[in-house]
């Protein structure tokens, strides 16, 4: 974690999406958001998101350290908000954190498996967007 980042500068970077998310950005420190979780906030670094499942008006974030989070937001609204380098959404239900990729497997039902283990499905529609993003990407080394 950035050791800089203290809450007066939470508070002087933050803008509010809808209600009670918000992104906080600088081009010197990571993108963080703001998640409703129970009857608080939570801070998490996108850098932590391994991916992000829709279920209806819900969101479940997937966490690296294996945490599973339901917010009460679309994913429409996440999909709006993330990073579109690091973030694609793979299916109707999911975006993935492109950092967390281990490999991909394109035929005519595109699947990919997560560091974590998991295997997620990959729609026709956006398998050629997967990948040129894959294919671009860079991950951002943090020190």
């Amino acid at each position: 974690m950035n050791a800089f980042v203290n809450d007066s500068l939470f508070d002087s970077m933050s803008r509010p999406f809808h209600n009670s998310v918000e992104k906080i950005a600088d081009s010197t420190c990571l993108q963080k958001l703001l998640i409703p979780f129970y009857d608080r906030k939570r801070t998490v670094s996108v850098d932590e998101i391994v991916r992000l499942e829709g279920c209806g008006n819900y969101t479940n974030f997937f966490l690296k350290d294996g945490t599973k989070m339901l917010v009460s937001r679309t994913l429409k609204e996440y999909e709006t908000l993330l990073d579109g380098q690091a973030f694609v959404r793979v299916h109707k239900s999911c975006i993935v954190n492109l950092g967390f990729v281990r490999k991909f497997f394109i035929k005519k039902e595109g699947e990919l498996e997560l560091t974590d283990g998991q295997q997620v499905k990959i729609s026709r529609r956006r398998a050629q967007v997967f990948v040129d993003r894959i294919r671009d990407f860079r991950p951002i080394a943090v020190s």
